[in-house]
């Protein structure tokens, strides 16, 4: 009997011990990445969720690597940019892609970095439908944008920036609900911004828009583009791509 008991505190005992220092090993493991996140919040974290993926951080990873060129573009977005073979679709060897599929405009404020250091002939951007899923506030989406802009003027002046507007979605193929009317209200603070730092607005809305959505010919989920989606993106590009034309209407 004395030894059963025994075995059943060293067992206590012993299960004890692991299980503490399971809860060591976590805790450490949340301030670690903590330490890493530019927001540490639950609210925050939600909303920018790219940020803590293991995606973004292998991404960034690559992207800080590279050696950049002279006269380079960039394309810098979330998976609408990612997706695409933009050199090949542009025949140009010296376009870049620097799209991360899922990302935010906060995300882009923690890469920005690597665009400005690279000063390139032309950036395109697009980014900010993943803050509206995740349920940013327009004023934050607007207040990040701002910030991006801000730091292209300061560190890459030399660069012609195209500032894209967010497309539509399709509300009857995505599970994702955001309203087409919010993303137009987005579009023209953008578009406002735009103007404020004297780059150029591209207007893609209007293109993919057909009865107040995305187009169903150009997408399979009612958020991302197919093959037909991503040629009517390539032709508005090339309108902007060999002219000093601004494209602000």
């Amino acid at each position: 009997m004395l030894k059963k008991r025994l075995f059943i505190l060293t067992f206590i005992t012993c299960a004890l011990a692991l299980l503490l220092l399971i809860a060591e090993n976590q805790s450490n493991f949340i301030r670690t990445n903590a330490n890493e996140m530019p927001e540490n919040d639950s609210e925050s974290k939600k909303k920018n969720i790219t940020y803590y993926t293991k995606y973004y951080q292998t991404k960034k990873s690559i992207y800080d690597s590279y050696k950049h060129e002279e006269s380079e573009t960039i394309f810098l977005g979330d998976s609408l940019t990612d997706y695409y073979e933009w050199g090949e679709a542009l025949s140009d060897h010296q376009v870049l892609n620097r799209g991360i599929a899922g990302d935010t405009t906060t995300g882009v404020i923690n890469r920005i970095d690597e665009i400005t250091k690279a000063n390139p002939e032309r950036l395109y951007i697009m980014i900010g439908i993943n803050d509206m899923i995740a349920g940013q506030s327009i004023e934050k989406i607007e207040a990040n944008y701002k910030y991006i802009l801000d730091l292209l003027k300061k560190q890459s002046p030399n660069t012609t920036v195209y500032v894209q507007s967010i497309l539509p979605i399709n509300r009857n193929l995505t599970k994702h609900n955001v309203r087409n009317k919010d993303i137009t209200t987005l579009n023209e603070q953008i578009k406002n911004l735009t103007r404020l730092y004297d780059y150029h607005y591209l207007d893609l809305h209007p293109d993919f828009l057909k009865y107040g959505q995305l187009n169903k010919e150009y997408t399979f989920d009612g958020l991302h583009l197919n093959g037909e989606g991503y040629k009517v993106w390539t032709r508005k590009i090339l309108s902007t791509y060999n002219t000093n034309e601004k494209a602000v209407e």
